[in-house]
């Protein structure tokens, strides 16, 4: 019966994937299909993909917020040719900060920060060491997505030609083009965004001096597609060069953020609340280990996806990340906590094996990260920091650390009065509200002076 069961499975695996390419493939012609550089328009790409963050072009507020921050910035930095400072990136990072605050949805805000992450290490995730072997361009962090390819599909919310709708690439066009590359500011944007987000200090390492690519057409193919380990170690172990450790660690990101159906087939986010997906910690680990997953079929996607509890609870994780813990390698169907209720009576006496013998540094490493009180992120921010240093670097060997001052030390022009307002409320990373007299009574203003200028004295 097993036997019948799997074989059925695989079937219909092989007939969702191929139909899923199916339709894919046989939409509208796509002006960029023979470039991985330019950003596709939305109009062209409605039949594959539908948009997020419909409230930062839609809600008035949060479009002013947005461009406010961007035009202070514009009006504050100053680009140095071959010279980036620790200021710098920290005004980055407050910009940031400020956005995140502004986008008053904390789903959207999730998406947000999340495809800022997930846009960076799609870029150096395409790294393949040995390219050189195979006359092949080298990847990693150098600026180049394909946009066009279903792997990618969803990261034109956040890289588009769109000022309103894509606040993450206007704040590149209008502000850092003349400062860094775009593969910097991926890199710097998805290190401020990640440290913005974590509880407690990560102290992420950023240097900078990559260079953009003017194509990546090796790039889709390098992606690890959401089908099992067999995809994660082809793309962090044998490609890239990283241990089970590095890759277990960066696939923690997946706490921020959330997977959709119009793009990558898969919904859900991987935590168990829309609050808790705008904060960068452990809990996509504990998740792992504590909930009753059980595998979920969906219409024309080729590969299942796991969920647990009842129909309305919108959490999933993906076979890439279960795999990381339970040996899943064979399709089996089963239930990784059977002390829970696994809402399946068939599954519920039907435990999934561990993945202690086929990865066992996967393994430990789920384990060790996951493991002592819930605020204490320590294991998993340690090795977080190990993996991102030389997930970001790979490819490069003299990348510049950041420096105090540059040569040029002119001095900002002055504000302009009309930027210079406090907003009446706003919220903070957590989606509370707050206003500027909290700001000034809780000395917040390093973080909130954006948000505040006039409280905090940033105005003449």
């Amino acid at each position: 019966v097993t036997s019948n069961k799997n074989t059925i499975k695989t079937t219909m695996k092989w007939l969702s994937n191929a139909l899923f390419f199916a339709l894919f493939i046989n939409g509208n012609a796509c002006p960029f299909s023979d470039s991985g550089n330019e950003v596709p328009c939305d109009k062209n790409h409605r039949h594959v993909r539908g948009r997020r963050l419909a409230s930062l072009s839609e809600d008035a507020a949060t479009r002013e917020r947005l461009a406010s921050i961007i035009a202070e910035q514009k009006r504050s930095l100053q680009a140095h040719p071959d010279c980036i400072t620790t200021e710098t990136y920290e005004n980055l990072r407050i910009s940031l900060d400020g956005m995140a605050s502004g986008i008053l949805d904390v789903g959207d805000r999730g998406h947000f920060l999340g495809g800022i992450v997930r846009l960076a290490a799609h870029d150096f995730m395409d790294f393949h060491k040995d390219a050189a072997e195979l006359s092949e361009e080298s990847g990693g962090s150098d600026g180049c997505v394909d946009f066009t390819s279903p792997a990618n599909a969803g990261l034109d919310d956040i890289w588009c030609d769109d000022d309103a709708a894509c606040p993450f690439k206007a704040l590149y066009d209008d502000v850092y083009v003349n400062i860094m590359s775009r593969a910097d500011f991926w890199v710097a944007g998805a290190t401020a965004v990640i440290e913005n987000a974590a509880p407690t200090p990560i102290n992420l390492p950023f240097l900078w001096g990559r260079k953009d690519a003017a194509s990546c057409t090796n790039s889709p193919g390098r992606l690890p597609e959401p089908s099992g380990c067999d995809a994660v170690e082809s793309a962090f172990i044998d490609r890239m060069g990283l241990s089970w450790t590095d890759a277990v660690a960066l696939m923690g990101a997946h706490t921020l953020g959330r997977g959709a159906s119009e793009f990558s087939g898969h919904p859900g986010s991987w935590v168990d609340t829309p609050e808790q997906s705008i904060v960068f910690d452990k809990r996509f680990y504990r998740e792992i280990l504590n909930r009753p997953w059980k595998p979920r079929t969906l219409q024309n996607v080729p590969d299942e996806d796991w969920v647990w509890g009842g129909r309305n609870r919108d959490v999933m994780m993906l076979n890439t990340d279960i795999c990381l813990r339970f040996n899943i390698d064979d399709g089996v169907d089963c239930c990784t906590n059977t002390a829970f209720d696994c809402r399946d009576p068939e599954l519920q006496n039907i435990p999934c094996s561990d993945a202690s013998t086929v990865r066992p540094s996967a393994f430990d490493a789920v384990g060790e990260f996951a493991s002592g009180r819930a605020e204490n992120n320590d294991a998993f921010f340690a090795a977080y920091r190990t993996a991102w240093k030389a997930a970001t670097e790979l490819g490069y060997s003299s990348l510049h650390e950041l420096v105090d001052t540059c040569e040029d030390t002119d001095s900002p022009s002055s504000s302009p009065t009309a930027l210079c307002e406090d907003f009446e409320s706003f919220r903070d990373r957590r989606g509370r509200t707050r206003d500027c007299n909290w700001v000034e009574l809780r000395g917040k203003c390093r973080i909130f002076h954006i948000e505040c200028p006039v409280t905090c004295g940033f105005c003449e």
